[in-house]
């Protein structure tokens, strides 16, 4: 998100404006406020349906839900259920035909929170077998005013598109839509306009074809009018338009002893303060062998099913006895559709997830805002490439083959669980930097999370002091690469080789380590545990110039298992024993794989299996789409 700094700055300086004033100061309406489900009432089987109701001004919508039911009894198997049911809008595939009942209730409160009117409304909807839809866009769904919004089209038929436009039909109006590059695109993206009453814009996207057809879908985004307070820590005001985060989070467990600091705490647009550990505890203040049950009761979601994953994953992977223990140092782990990159935060002491490692089918993946992280294209006029991966098996661990979203794949809990771990490895290490094991018994309850780090120095301060990164040319590149700063012509003419020379001789993991010292200390435990209790072999390598889309370019320089290298041995007992001390971390180095360097001459998608270079069977656009997929690893996380 365009608001975070590095979490050294963070930690320190927290975001924030200066005037302190909310948007939300409407009228109270004379007349009691009215529900009307907005939404098709005929579709054909197999297009999206999609489904808002507003909030008009002067009131907010505080509570809602929603069902979809099958009017027939012989029908029944064909219920459908939401998966926002709790957001004012609501988006699915229409599969089955037969009548179908959309329900809707919702509590209205006036903007002096002094009166409260629940409300229900009803909807017959029609699903009739046809010709599917030629094109289908995703998803409709509800957006707070200044929260960023993506939306996907996909091509249904056979034909080749030559043209997509798109435009907005109605609503509060949307001042400038982005598109990915090229000569058109399925995914559009824009900043929810602020507005002074709930509002829903209809987005049309039209298909061209090759044969001079075309094929015409819409959805509603429903834009909520919300309180938003521009010193708040989630809130950008420095544009014309304040950027937000979503306001329909919820607590996992709405039982759960935390869910109102959960609300008040980790996630809103109106936080201006960091909380003290007497109101959102660590979760190691509280107990030295956390359960399953302790982390979901710390849980914040944007989605229903975002939790039920990470439940899910805490209940089967290998990796859940050692995130247990990480997750002491936490206050929260807060997983929304709207997180990118995922990051820790020690102002609220909580981690923030990107669901996108979190879906398992395609339902669930429409669900999540795509929309690329802000550093896409930071260092792009570099003269080289760096990628890591992980493998296992023989094969591509992380990240993945096959999910490309048009595709409509779903995903195994194998493939979550790689698409998670890492993740969560390397997030709980900068919690366990900030606070280590030996300072929780020690906490007081009046202090917060903010003042303790002001005032106390991370573990990765004392790996930075001992045992530091050395190459200075390093430490500035990625700067340009993660930090946004501009490239010098000197730094623009650096090959490949020279990169090579100075990153093969130092003490990192990866090319990330140099951003800062924090990283630097979260890659040397992600990569040591995935290794030691995932399995999985981290490879880096790096390349002359841009990566080609058939994957066909050469490696220039190349290493599988580089955590074991023995610039990095002393640098990972370091950090992997401070987050995990019960580990005999020298024993452990001693049993891991000797790290491997690339044949010459080898390209990156035949080094999978080292022993067999054509162990990896992808077409062009596999290959693609892994590409894709590993430009953006680095900027899927803080």
């Amino acid at each position: 998100m365009k608001w975070l700094l590095p979490i050294s700055l963070l930690a320190l300086y927290g975001c924030g404006g200066s005037t302190g004033d909310s948007n939300t100061t409407t009228p109270t309406p004379s007349s009691p406020p009215n529900l009307t489900i907005q939404g098709a009432s005929e579709i054909i089987a197999g297009d999206s349906a999609d489904f808002a109701v507003a909030a008009p001004s002067g009131t907010f919508i505080t509570s809602v839900n929603w069902t979809v039911s099958a009017t027939s009894a012989s029908t029944q198997a064909n219920n459908i259920t939401p998966l926002a049911s709790h957001t004012q809008a609501i988006g699915f595939d229409a599969m089955a035909a037969g009548e179908y009942l959309v329900s809707v209730t919702a509590t209205f409160s006036s903007a002096d929170s002094l009166t409260e009117i629940t409300l229900t409304d009803e909807l017959s909807l029609t699903v009739i077998e046809g010709q599917p839809p030629g094109a289908t866009l995703r998803l409709g769904h509800e957006a707070s005013e200044g929260g960023r919004v993506s939306l996907h089209v996909d091509n249904n038929s056979l034909k080749t598109v030559t043209d997509i436009t798109w435009e907005q039909l109605s609503g509060a109006s949307i001042p400038a839509f982005t598109f990915d590059d090229g000569d058109f695109s399925y995914n559009l993206y824009f900043q929810a306009p602020q507005v002074s009453a709930d509002s829903i814009a209809e987005i049309q996207a039209t298909l061209t074809f090759d044969d001079g057809s075309v094929a015409i879908d819409t959805v509603q985004v429903l834009i909520k009018n919300i309180n938003i307070d521009s010193d708040a820590y989630f809130v950008d005001d420095s544009g014309s338009n304040p950027e937000t985060v979503t306001s329909h989070m919820l607590a996992y467990r709405p039982n759960s002893p935390y869910a109102a600091a959960l609300d008040a705490c980790v996630y809103n647009n109106e936080l201006t303060s960091s909380c003290t550990f007497a109101q959102l505890p660590l979760i190691g203040q509280q107990t030295e062998s956390p359960t399953i049950d302790d982390i979901l009761d710390r849980t914040y979601v944007s989605h229903p099913w975002m939790g039920e994953a990470f439940e899910q994953f805490l209940q089967t992977s290998n990796s859940s006895d050692d995130l247990l223990q990480m997750l002491r140092a936490t206050s929260a782990v807060v997983i929304s559709y709207d997180i990118r990159p995922s990051f820790y935060w020690a102002v609220t002491g909580a981690i923030y997830l990107d669901a996108n490692n979190f879906w398992r089918s395609p339902e669930e993946r429409d669900t999540i805002n795509t929309q690329p992280d802000y550093r896409s294209g930071f260092g792009s006029d570099l003269d080289f490439s760096i990628f890591w991966r992980y493998v296992k098996d023989a094969a591509y661990y992380y990240p993945q083959t096959g999910l490309a979203a048009s595709a409509r794949a779903t995903r195994t809990q194998q493939g979550v669980d790689a698409a998670l771990t890492w993740l969560m490895y390397h997030e709980l290490a900068h919690a366990n930097d900030f606070f280590d094991y030996t300072t929780w018994s020690s906490l007081s309850n009046s202090n917060t999370p903010l003042n303790y780090v002001n005032n106390n120095a991370p573990l990765s301060t004392g790996l930075e002091n001992t045992l530091p990164l050395t190459s200075s040319e390093l430490h500035a590149l990625a700067q340009v690469r993660y930090g946004g700063d501009d490239a010098n012509s000197t730094q623009r003419a650096y090959s490949a080789g020279q990169v090579a020379n100075w990153f093969a001789s130092d003490g990192a993991v990866t090319f990330y380590s140099y951003y800062t010292e924090r990283e630097d200390f979260a890659n040397l435990v992600e990569r040591f545990m995935m290794l030691y209790r995932m399995d999985a072999s981290a490879d880096v390598a790096i390349f002359s110039g841009d990566a080609v889309d058939d994957g066909s370019y050469d490696v220039t320089w190349g290493q599988r298992d580089r955590i074991n290298d023995s610039n990095l041995q002393l640098r990972v007992d370091y950090a992997v024993s401070r987050v995990l001390p019960e580990l005999d971390i020298p024993a452990i180095q001693a049993a891991m794989p000797t790290p491997t360097l690339f044949p010459a001459d080898s390209t990156w998608f035949n080094t999978v299996d080292l022993d067999n270079e054509e162990s990896v069977q992808l077409t062009g656009d596999e290959k693609k789409a892994i590409i894709e997929a590993q430009e953006k690893l680095e900027e899927r996380l803080f």
